[in-house]
């Protein structure tokens, strides 16, 4: 009896090595580095989630670090208009304590793909913002996209945004839900389509 109780302890500490990790974790808006402490996770895996968003020229840089969300892992999101840009990278692996990231946002295809989409931006409204304009999309942004909500920024303002404008599939597909420190309280509309329009371009 005491080798079996000795057999199971031995088993539940193998188990508890195995699904029991620890992860860097951390959150920092508006900043490129982050203070980190531990925290257990139900797994091996840990991830790093970086952020660029530049709204009217207000450029905030955030990191978050934490227990992997494996729906995210690799995921690079991108979407873009006349006065709006925002990029996301969810780096994950595998290891005790392994995101040990900086920030590092990997490079940005500037290459136009062949996709033209809508290109309007409004502020204060929540109706569509109509347009004639189109923009020439860019590496994986290959979809365009219709957007109406209030947000709320990194930097703490509340506005009312209209826009269109070219996104790429994984910032489609996490539908700006994996945004550091942005918050969406009410009216969240995206729309996702693909379209590829002929005619004149506004940068």
């Amino acid at each position: 009896m005491k080798n079996l109780v000795a057999l199971l302890c031995l088993i539940s500490a193998l188990v508890a090595s195995v699904f029991s990790y620890k992860c860097h974790s951390c959150l920092s808006l508006n900043s490129t580095k982050c203070n980190t402490s531990e925290m257990e996770c139900l797994g091996d895996r840990c991830m790093t989630v970086i952020q660029y968003l530049c709204i009217n020229g207000h450029i905030y840089k955030s990191i978050y670090k934490a227990c992997a969300n494996e729906t995210l892992c690799n995921a690079k999101g991108s979407a873009r208009v006349q006065n709006f840009r925002f990029r996301f990278y969810a780096k994950c692996c595998t290891g005790e304590l392994c995101n040990t990231d900086g920030y590092r946002l990997p490079a940005e295809d500037p290459n136009p793909n062949g996709v033209k989409c809508p290109s309007a931006y409004c502020t204060g409204i929540l109706e569509d913002c109509k347009t004639d304009k189109k923009i020439n999309c860019t590496g994986s942004m290959n979809q365009c996209y219709e957007f109406r909500g209030d947000a709320i920024d990194p930097g703490g303002t509340e506005m009312e945004y209209s826009v269109h404008g070219c996104m790429n599939s994984d910032a489609c597909k996490f539908n700006f839900d994996c945004t550091i420190g942005v918050t969406e309280p009410k009216n969240k509309y995206l729309k996702c389509y693909t379209k590829h329009n002929q005619g004149n371009s506004s940068e």
